[in-house]
């Protein structure tokens, strides 16, 4: 998937700088899209994608441009891998006491955790969805009704922005690339990153299955390193 930028001296400097943002956007867009798909109920394909060790190397790929920091994801991917074995049966079982009909059910869903933030508690759930979907028809995405403030749709919209950006610098169009940079940072300060850490707090303390735990871990040290400085992290919560 990502392929190291060549060093040869035929190629443009501009050239050379837009090959190794593609990279570095592609590889982002590829994280988004696991965390995306690991928090979505459990098929089949996922858990093919945990048997074969499929999942865990392609974040490691996605990552080789973090060099010295990819250090920072080795614990939670490591837990992964531990984990390769699970069964369909178990994640659907755990994703069901999580986030399902349980009465320890964690809410998936962003308004749950923004109630502090409006001023009427009876009306975050409309505040949300309408911040989000003006995020979303800015790019022409057009989430399945009432699913506007799902975790792994939010991811998914992420990933979406990342894809896209990768395409404009191969287009060598910079600044559109740097405006999607801008929305995902958006993104990011005004959903994402203000909800995820309570959330990943709440199924920490479930004691969940290792594999939501290693999940946890793994998206709330990547929303750390994303966001930066500001960022509030689970283990702190």
């Amino acid at each position: 998937m990502n392929q190291p930028v060549t060093n040869s001296p035929e190629i443009h400097p501009q050239e050379r700088a837009c090959a190794i943002l593609h990279q570095v956007a592609r590889g982002r867009s590829c994280v988004y899209r696991w965390l995306a798909a690991s928090f979505y109920p459990p098929d089949a394909d996922l858990a093919r994608a945990l048997n074969t060790g499929r999942v865990v190397e392609e974040i490691l790929l996605a990552t080789t441009w973090l060099g010295q920091d990819r250090q920072k994801f080795l614990a939670p991917l490591n837990q992964l891998r531990d984990g390769a074995s699970i069964a369909l049966r178990d994640l659907e079982n755990e994703h069901q006491r999580l986030f399902g009909k349980s009465v320890e059910r964690v809410p998936m869903r962003e308004h749950a955790y923004r109630w502090r933030q409006v001023s009427a508690v009876c009306d975050t759930a409309d505040e949300v969805t309408r911040a989000l979907r003006q995020h979303y028809e800015q790019f022409g995405v057009t989430p399945v009704e009432n699913q506007e403030d799902v975790l792994p749709v939010e991811f998914e919209f992420m990933a979406f922005l990342c894809e896209r950006e990768a395409h404009e610098w191969t287009r060598y169009a910079t600044e559109s690339a740097r405006q999607l940079r801008l929305h995902e940072r958006a993104f990011l300060d005004d959903h994402l990153g203000r909800w995820f850490p309570e959330f990943g707090r709440r199924v920490a303390d479930r004691t969940p299955h290792p594999f939501y735990a290693a999940l946890i871990a793994l998206g709330d040290t990547w929303l750390d390193f994303e966001y930066g400085p500001g960022y509030v992290s689970a283990r702190s919560v």
